[in-house]
């Protein structure tokens, strides 16, 4: 071969090397995409299934809420837009507000939260599930996309992991009943007891379609004759007539778990329940306002700011184990009005956080991660001398605070 021959080719090997790496480049941020997805797709899977078996009993299968749900009627629903990162139903997600969510919500269901009916769930903690349990269940309720498959598995079991769901006992309706059938015939009645609860199965094909959705309550049962008595119309559902041949369900009976006291053992992440104690005299009315926690504790309950002028709040997390920690902000008396502001969860530092003009009122605050860490801001007129007395929580339901300016609120770190 001559050398020109040999140039040719190896000008034509380098080219096609060129084509292949340049292919490459363009085909692999797809690949890697696509990849990531996958894996999304697995980890909410898994986060569904979690949800399915553990969680229910209180949110409700698709994470409704247990008031929507007819399950325990505290626990709040989880398929909420806020929850996602997101302002509004629909709106676009908010990055930073999303990592925050998910922080939130790890370490809510790691912990527990004192003093109300969320249990620990962390095994770090003495729980049943492990950090990477924890982050699949986190995920399913950040991203907002599996609960139709947490729902599904809920009803039908999950067989790729081996455990069935509370309809794989097949028990079927053996007669057409009437909305007022107290003696309900079942094909099966050997895994049923007092106490439990039974579900049509046409009440799921249509749940929010009253007056289709109806749960009963077992009173009774006859195994010889195959029947059960039941309370019907359960809860907020409906008595309806139901026909022969559908499948009957058996939805999980609620607890009503106890709250963490932090008063037995060890208190799950250090919570503790605050043991009452004199009200400290309240400081001078301040734009600039400090707080500081330590020992999962703020050093202090109460705020007092100067109404409708500009706030700084500087928050300063003394800890020094890598305990997290944040403070948030809430236009009214709990953290079921809307945010005013929050800084991020973060370890031991300082934080500043900018609060839009606020209204002479009472604005409720507490720490994400440990929500027994609160207090109130209280915003008065001028600069005078503080309130002699802590107002009340009940006066926040009469003061008429005015919302922070759109955006109004921005978290910054101090070196």
């Amino acid at each position: 071969m001559n050398t020109s021959k040999q140039i040719n080719i190896m000008v034509a090997l380098v080219f096609a090397a060129v084509l292949a790496a340049g292919a490459y480049t363009l085909w692999d941020p797809h690949r890697a995409s696509e990849a990531r997805d996958r894996q999304l797709e697995k980890t909410v899977d898994r986060g569904a299934y979690l949800f399915s078996q553990n969680c229910i009993v209180c949110h409700g299968d698709s994470g409704e809420g247990g008031s929507a749900s007819n399950r325990l009627k505290l626990a709040p629903p989880l398929n909420r837009f806020d929850l996602q990162g997101k302002a509004s139903q629909g709106g676009s997600v908010d990055a930073v507000a999303k990592t925050n969510e998910f922080k939130r919500v790890f370490y809510t269901i790691t912990c527990g939260r004192v003093g109300r009916a969320m249990p620990t769930w962390g095994q770090s903690q003495g729980g049943p599930l492990n950090d990477e349990q924890i982050k699949q269940l986190a995920t399913l309720i950040t991203e907002g996309i599996g609960w139709d498959i947490s729902k599904d598995y809920a009803i039908n079991g999950a067989e790729k992991f081996d455990v069935h769901g509370y309809g794989s006992d097949n028990i079927r309706l053996t007669a057409d009943i009437g909305d007022s059938t107290t003696a309900i015939p079942l094909s099966d009645v050997s895994l049923l007891s007092k106490g439990l609860r039974l579900e049509p199965e046409d009440a799921i094909e249509n749940p929010n379609t009253p007056p289709a959705y109806e749960l009963m309550l077992i009173t009774d049962v006859d195994k010889t004759a195959k029947t059960v008595t039941v309370q019907r119309a359960l809860g907020t559902t409906a008595a309806v007539p139901h026909k022969a041949g559908i499948r009957v369900l058996k939805p999980p009976v609620p607890p009503e778990p106890p709250a963490i006291t932090g008063e037995t053992g060890t208190p799950s992440c250090g919570q503790v329940l605050q043991a009452a104690g004199p009200t400290p005299t309240p400081a001078p009315p301040s734009t600039q306002l400090t707080i500081s926690a330590k020992g999962t504790a703020f050093n202090t309950a109460e705020l007092t700011g100067v109404a409708n002028q500009p706030l700084t709040i500087t928050f300063d997390n003394q800890e020094t184990d890598g305990t997290l920690h944040n403070i948030k902000f809430f236009n009214g008396k709990n953290e079921k009005a809307p945010e005013l502001g929050a800084t991020d969860i973060a370890a031991e530092g300082q934080y500043t956080l900018a609060l839009a003009p606020l209204a002479a009122g009472q604005y409720y605050y507490h720490c994400d991660v440990h929500p027994q860490m609160n207090g109130f801001l209280l915003t008065v007129e001028g600069g005078g001398a503080a309130p002699a007395a802590a107002t009340t929580p009940a006066a926040a339901e009469t003061a008429a605070p005015t919302p922070a300016a759109s955006g109004g609120a921005a978290a910054t770190a101090t070196p």
